[in-house]
């Protein structure tokens, strides 16, 4: 697979490169005829001159008849041109999983909420001499957190008088018993309908569910390194790597959840550790640290990398990962976190305490590698699947088409007008070249059960069920991308659309257009879906638009005009419930 890189260097593939082929497009592509199934579909009356005429939002199955995944509905195939790159192909499927799988701002503000009531209770709650303060690490601190994801909090039992720990909470007993009253207040207060406390755990939690949100909350007591943690991830995907760590890990949390081992406590791996995994790989990848690759564009190939090193090359029982330092492997022996009757453990330097193995608890490593090592062969398998599909009307070893059914008998193949043998189509294969492809759903899925999950939360919000309960509004922020240094603009900007609603309402469609000519905003938060809280237009059917002009720039266009123009897409305000809902 071709792989994008920096204007810095382009360097060959060395033997140092963890690379799984070159099965580029451009690959020998005269030496075959290719026939109509492989990218070239035959004319008929109704065709017309575009070959892309196919609408988005048509298309139920891939080209392999297999159904597009959800973060693909809607769309044709990526890339562009007829033989686009796979490279390409992976990275913008990668980005396009991140931006359907990243919570939306009503999600974002519903888990917020449920840290605001927690506080709210323990606020309410008389503790002697005692400060009960509720802070968030983990996940949602450093915005790498599922839909699924629980609510990693932490209750901080401090001094009333400073930020000091209070001695009565500092032994093991007192904080289990604490617990367990934290529990019994949590449930008269409606926080939640029922809560498990794991006492002898060796970090004492409590287990429960939020009521309203129905969102699950891990409830710690003075655990303030989760804290340290979280400062260290968001270093690194906000500042160290922005464009590639937090898509790549989102995309591995995914893959793990879906198999139930992603929690410590039966042997998964969290998220802190998964973190440290591919902030090492991308320390330790050769050509990102010689400037020669720009990972940003190579998503799909630092992923499948990621399944190949610590599925099938990593040495277990001698190496510790450590990102300190730029990164670099230690002796588990010399760090004292060899085990002699578990060798095969995966051991991993907290940067923050050079003392603790993050994953000392993770004893189901050994499935998790075997779990990594056939994502890297399911992976790679959907790749050369398409490739052959592409090249020769259908994979040359039929087991790799899970499309298309393998009872039927072989037949004879034709030859085209070179002369040359070609494979008969697949059955299950279109014959559409803009039919979707797709190498992720090989390794990952979003149940039914996460669908229903988001639908419900969002729902929740709408009603305002949680509002009501807090005796809250919910204030959205827009951010002017025009604007250099990133700060909120959310006053300005939630003015200036009110104000182009406003007109657009009274009939001034150019002086709306005026006023916010284009002027291009870009969500705050990593959500695809925001609501306005302002007036909406006056007559039902005649609404406002806001456009994607389609430049690939990832920003909507704000237009206070009221005419149509076949290059956007428009969301109008509900007449129902007077917001503006932009989703995108």
């Amino acid at each position: 697979m071709a792989v994008e890189t920096t204007e810095k260097a382009k360097p060959a593939l060395t033997e140092d490169f963890i690379g799984f082929g070159d099965i580029s497009s451009s690959e020998d592509e005269e030496a075959v005829d290719v026939p109509a199934t492989a990218g070239k579909r035959g004319r008929t009356d109704n065709d017309s001159d575009n070959e892309a005429d196919t609408a988005p939002g048509t298309y139920q199955k891939c080209y392999n008849g297999q159904p597009v995944p959800p973060w693909l509905t809607g769309q044709r195939r990526l890339g562009t041109g007829k033989s686009p790159d796979i490279n390409t192909m992976i990275n913008e499927e990668v980005n396009k999983f991140v931006a359907y799988i990243s919570p939306t701002p009503e999600e974002h503000q519903m888990r917020a909420w449920v840290i605001e009531r927690m506080q709210r209770i323990l606020g309410a709650w008389t503790l002697p001499g005692t400060r009960a303060v509720a802070k968030c690490f983990g996940s949602f601190e450093t915005r790498l957190y599922l839909p699924t994801s629980d609510i990693d909090m932490t209750i901080m039992l401090y001094n009333e008088h400073n930020d000091e720990v209070s001695p009565a909470y500092a032994g093991r007993e007192s904080i289990r018993q604490f617990l367990y009253r934290l529990a019994r207040q949590l449930k008269q207060n409606g926080f939640c309908h029922n809560c498990d406390v794991i006492a002898n755990a060796r970090v004492p939690i409590i287990k429960t569910i939020e009521r309203i949100s129905g969102i699950a909350v891990d409830i710690s007591i003075n655990a303030d390194s989760g804290m340290k943690s979280a400062q260290v991830q968001r270093s690194f995907s906000e500042k160290v790597y922005p464009n590639a760590l937090r898509a790549i890990v989102l995309a591995i949390k995914q893959f793990l959840f879906q198999r139930s081992m992603n929690e410590v406590y039966t042997g998964g791996m969290g998220s802190y550790a998964i973190t440290l995994l591919v902030v090492s790989l991308l320390q330790m990848h050769p050509r990102i640290r010689s400037g020669g690759l720009d990972a940003s564009k190579n998503l799909g190939v630092l992923l499948i990398e990621f399944f190949e090193l610590y599925g099938k090359r990593f040495n277990y029982d001698t190496v510790c990962v450590s990102v300190l330092e730029n990164g670099r492997y230690l002796n588990k022996r010399n760090k004292s976190f060899f085990s002699p009757t578990q060798p095969y453990l995966l051991a991993i330097e907290d940067p923050c305490d050079t003392s603790n193995d993050v994953t000392k608890g993770t004893y189901g490593i050994s499935r998790i590698k075997q779990t990594f090592s056939g994502a890297y062969d399911l992976f790679n398998n959907a790749i050369f699947a398409y490739h052959q599909t592409r090249k020769h009307g259908r994979p040359i070893n039929d087991a790799l088409n899970v499309g298309a059914p393998n009872s039927e008998p072989a037949k004879k193949r034709s030859r085209g007008k070179s002369g040359k043998a070609q494979l008969p189509s697949a059955p299950n294969v279109s014959d559409d070249p803009w039919a979707p492809v797709s190498f992720l759903s090989s390794i990952l899925h979003i149940d039914a059960k996460t669908v229903s999950m988001r639908q419900r939360l969002v729902t929740t919000f709408h009603k305002g069920t949680m509002q009501e309960a807090l005796g809250v509004e919910y204030q959205p922020q827009l951010v002017n991308a025009l604007e250099s240094n990133g700060t909120s603009q959310s006053d300005p900007v939630v003015n200036a659309v009110s104000s182009a609603l406003e007109d657009h309402k009274n009939g001034n469609g150019v002086s709306a257009q005026e006023q916010i000519n284009k002027m291009k905003f870009d969500f705050a938060g990593s959500g695809n879906t925001l609501t306005i809280p302002v007036e909406t237009t006056g007559n039902e059917g005649d609404p406002v638009f806001i456009s994607d002009d389609d430049d690939d720039d990832d920003v909507l266009d704000v237009y206070g005009e009221d005419d149509d123009d076949e290059d956007g897409q428009y969301y109008e305000g509900s007449s129902d419930d007077d917001d503006l809902h932009i989703v995108y």
